[in-house]
């Protein structure tokens, strides 16, 4: 319990710690360009721990390594003295727009950059196609009257090319009706699908109640394995186990577990043979109840360009579910049960951390973008809000008065103090149900 409290912590560190100092390192750089004072550039918070001062500038390490912050002169209309040309507020509008934009901007291009890493590095990928698996009675799928081997074409107007998109969609859109449409032994067909709220490891998510569309294929054969001693080949088939038809990889992974400690007869369809081979089982515990037998699955490796537009559509596709999901709450259709506070944060990072570089990059990319996008929106406090000050103080062509905006300020904070506390107060809530039921 311990080391894990302890690994989830350093995990949460590195990912929330690096983007925010990421974030405050745009505004440094941006405000260093234009020559503004800056008079502290700190990685944590808190007390000063050690640093180094150079110019004007104390650059510092603080006791608190979650991410850090910029302190530039005259960056408040009281500490501002006119006639100092290297404040803040001195500047011309539209440096100062710059310097508020760069932190989310580089939030943005953080996400955009791993992504394309990744891509370019290869990922290896289950191939699932939009295919309905197994439906399971009297849930969201079955009620939307949706059966195994229908081909999910679209949701909620979003076309989908795997399995990925529906999973992606349906857990976003928990107690939403969701137009649907499918196509049934080549008839286009539509439904509604209205996904039921489920608690997860994640947070509350829509379920549908299908299964993985993932076809009986042999993607490849582990070498040494049982299924490579009993022949099996990628391609094949699988048909039946020990005479029950197979309808999907769950399928088969199911009945071979059913008859671990005993051999297993696969009915397979080899170019224009059907075959039988018989599976030895296995007490190698990396190769599960599948016996050696791999599904299909698909590289991702592009070179740099291509990558590029790979992770810029990705991004997009992750803000317009974002954005979908920041609507759904407005509506009332969606819940603050559904924001993940920092508790969640950690636990997750500390997940990702433990499957892998690459597994913690994606969740670092999708943070980021996240990041970026919230810190955009026109909420006062956050780089939105001031950056909509100057926007109306550009089209009326006249400051606003100091009392306004600390109106402005006061509210924005106390909306976002009453957020911060509704979402670790549901945190703290589902982390000790979770603990509680083991």
């Amino acid at each position: 319990m311990a080391e894990n409290f302890a690994f989830n912590l350093l995990a949460f560190i590195i990912v929330l710690g690096f983007l925010i100092f990421a974030h405050e390192a745009g505004h440094f750089t941006v405000a260093k360009l234009f020559r503004v004072r800056v008079l502290v550039f700190s990685f944590g918070f808190g007390k000063r721990l050690f640093g180094f001062r150079k110019g004007d500038t104390d650059y510092r390490v603080s006791l608190v390594p979650l991410g850090g912050y910029v302190r530039m002169a005259g960056d408040s209309p009281e500490e501002n003295v006119a006639g100092n040309s290297d404040e803040f507020l001195s500047k011309p509008k539209w440096q100062r727009f710059l310097i508020l934009f760069a932190g989310p901007f580089m939030n943005i291009l953080i996400a955009i950059a791993f992504i394309a890493a990744l891509a370019m590095v290869g990922t290896e990928t289950l191939v699932t196609k939009p295919v309905v698996g197994e439906v399971t009675p009297g849930k969201a799928a079955a009620k939307a009257g949706l059966k195994t081997g229908d081909r999910i074409v679209s949701i909620k107007g979003e076309p989908v090319n795997d399995f990925d998109d529906v999973r992606l969609i349906v857990s976003m859109n928990a107690g939403t009706a969701l137009p649907v449409e499918f196509v049934r032994n080549g008839q286009a067909m539509k439904t509604t699908l209205t996904p039921e709220a489920e608690e997860s490891a994640y947070g509350p998510v829509g379920r549908a109640g299908i299964s993985y569309g993932l076809e009986p294929v042999v993607g490849r054969v582990e070498p040494g394995s049982p299924a490579a001693a009993a022949g099996l080949r990628a391609g094949d088939r699988i048909l039946s186990v020990n005479g029950a038809p197979v309808a999907d990889m769950v399928d088969f992974g199911n009945a071979a577990e059913k008859v671990k400690t005993q051999p297993v007869a696969l009915g397979i369809a080899r170019g224009g043979q059907q075959l039988t081979v018989n599976v030895a089982p296995t007490t190698e515990e990396r190769l599960g109840s599948g016996r050696g037998v791999v599904p299909q699955t698909q590289i991702l490796k592009l070179s740099f360009i291509p990558a590029l537009k790979y992770s810029v559509e990705e991004n997009w596709k992750m803000l317009k579910y974002a954005m979908a999901a920041l609507r759904r709450m407005f509506r009332t259709e969606g819940s603050v049960k559904e924001l993940s506070g920092p508790i969640n944060i950690a636990r997750i990072s500390g997940e990702m951390l433990r499957r892998g570089w690459a597994p913690l990059l994606g969740l670092m990319a999708m943070i980021s973008l996240q990041l970026g996008v919230m810190n955009l929106l026109p909420i006062p406090v956050l780089d939105g809000g001031h950056i909509m000050i100057l926007l109306i103080e550009g089209v009326a062509r006249r400051d606003l008065s100091l009392a306004v905006k600390e109106r402005i300020q006061q509210v924005g904070f106390a909306a976002l103090a009453t957020l911060m506390i509704v979402v670790l107060y549901n945190d703290v809530i589902t982390n000790v149900l979770r603990l509680k039921n083991g």
